[in-house]
């Protein structure tokens, strides 16, 4: 009978090694501004299909393809206030512009601007602070 009790014992405490063991936590890498040379603060962040990040930073656009940072300043050196992923552009909304990036032949992002290509004045002070996809629309919401 003994030697029963200790089988299930072995038995039982090998099973709930295996279940807690199961259930860690993945890994947390934590980055400090000077890791990414950037500001402390981040107002958004977004990834494309090749897992790389994109966080809109008060500094400009922090770009993490999961060794390396690469910090592309905004165009009109404002803070970057909303980013996101969308097919193979990276759009970005900040104050008083709105546009996206696209990698160019070397694999480093070049800006385009979009508000410069509407017919009526942006309102003064304006920031934009979201980006959705809708059917074949990009909205910028400020």
């Amino acid at each position: 009978m003994c030697k029963k009790t200790l089988l299930l014992f072995i038995y039982l405490f090998g099973f709930f090694q295996l279940k807690t063991s199961g259930q860690e936590l993945p890994p947390i890498q934590n980055y400090s501004p000077q890791d990414y040379n950037g500001e402390t603060q981040n107002w958004s962040i977004s990834q494309d299909k090749s897992n790389t990040i994109y966080i809109a930073n008060n500094k400009g656009l922090l770009q993490l393809n999961g060794d390396n940072w690469q910090l592309f300043p905004s165009p009109n050196q404002s803070i970057i206030r909303s980013t996101k992923v969308i097919d193979n552009h990276i759009y970005c909304g900040m104050y008083m512009e709105f546009g996206f990036w696209d990698k160019n032949e070397f694999g480093t992002l070049d800006y385009k601007s979009l508000s410069d290509k509407l017919e009526t004045p942006l309102i003064e002070d304006e920031q934009f602070w979201k980006i959705e996809a809708l059917d074949n629309w990009i909205l910028f919401q400020s």
